[in-house]
């Protein structure tokens, strides 16, 4: 094609609104509304969790490390207290998008079969990561992220095919709910305590907290729903809305004490808690969204985030061999700046093993 052609052929074409590239001479066409659009910001956001899940839970075995960077004890908010609803929030994400996907590509059975079986493996994986065999009281296991992620994931699986409306008053009301539900007294081993109490002996809430989990993850999926397809400054308002709502109950309970546990507390799983973490996720999330989308600072590509987002889950479900690592060459009672550097080289491990996954194009689906 001679020179007068071609700028004739670019023309033409911008003149339909298709742009035109003379140096690769072909066409960016339009995406079809089928397919799969891959946001930089959801990468983005879930490579965050990622690096904050491995390097807290590192943090998290050893005696001297600072109370900052330690789950807050019962009631109270440090960084460490956001990392697991910022991972829930994550798969909310894309949670009502990939169902559609499937939805019309697989029809009813297999798709709600496909997620079934998706966020109950994540309750097994879970529950097998967990179990401690060496005990004075036989086998026991301890409630962790991967059963509150499929716990939460199986509870939205009823409603994610009803209108985003539908499934934000179905979350709020399970949420006003599950505070009253928090003070409802059981006996255990003879002894009388509230649910909330119960709550306080597990870790992540416990079985009954993770009602908590999964309140958000159908509040989060209201909030985002398609994410393509709506106008993000609502994520932004809905974002600003539950953080204060959520400070807001805190402070009344501190202050008139009610509603009873309506305090910030992640041990409690408390809804206040719910709420904060939820608005603060949403928050970060639509600055992210805002940078590295619409802004695109970074040109629609990162080299450190953007690796860990691509496979997080399966990145997740592989740290605890890191952990087990570092607790088998450092002592318990480590100096704080130690355990934080081998915490750090943690991250910069599984960040290679992110970025030369991405290379290959392995990306695992769980």
């Amino acid at each position: 094609m001679h020179d007068d052609e071609q700028k004739s052929q670019a023309t033409k074409l911008q003149s339909e609104g298709i742009e035109y590239s003379e140096e690769k001479k072909e066409l960016d066409k339009p995406v079809s509304s089928s397919k799969k659009i891959r946001y930089l910001s959801i990468d983005l956001f879930r490579g965050l969790a990622i690096v904050g899940m491995v390097f807290v839970n590192i943090l998290s075995e050893f005696d001297n490390t600072p109370k900052w960077s330690k789950h807050a004890v019962d009631y109270g908010l440090t960084y460490v207290d956001l990392i697991a609803p910022f991972f829930i929030f994550a798969i909310a994400l894309t949670y009502k998008m990939s169902f559609d996907r499937y939805l019309k590509r697989e029809g009813y059975v297999k798709t709600y079969t496909r997620f079934v079986v998706r966020y109950g493996a994540l309750v097994g994986f879970g529950t097998i990561g967990s179990l401690s065999v060496f005990t004075t009281e036989g086998i026991m296991f301890s409630w962790g992220v991967l059963q509150a992620i499929g716990y939460a994931g199986i509870f939205t699986l009823f409603f994610i095919i009803l209108p985003r409306i539908v499934r934000f008053v179905i979350g709020i009301g399970t949420l006003v709910s599950y505070q009253f539900i928090l003070n409802i007294s059981v006996e255990v081993e003879g002894v009388f305590m509230t649910l909330a109490d119960l709550n306080f002996l597990d870790s992540h809430g416990g079985v009954i907290g993770g009602i908590g989990y999964a309140a958000l993850m159908l509040i989060g999926t209201a909030i985002i729903d398609i994410f393509g397809e709506r106008r993000k400054i609502t994520i932004l308002i809905s974002g600003i809305v539950f953080s204060i709502i959520g400070t807001t109950i805190h402070y009344i309970w501190k202050f008139y004490d009610v509603p009873l546990y309506g305090g910030l507390s992640k041990e409690r799983m408390t809804p206040s808690y719910v709420c904060l973490s939820l608005g603060l996720g949403a928050v970060l999330f639509w600055l992210i969204w805002y940078l590295f989308d619409e802004k695109a600072i970074t040109k629609g590509k990162s080299k450190i985030l953007q690796p860990l987002g691509r496979n997080a889950l399966f990145l997740y479900i592989l740290h605890p061999l890191l952990i087990l690592l570092a607790t088998l060459y450092l002592p318990q009672d480590s100096h704080a700046a130690l355990v934080m550097l081998v915490g750090a080289i943690n991250v910069v491990i599984i960040w290679l093993i992110a970025v030369w996954m991405n290379r290959k194009q392995i990306y695992i689906v769980i």
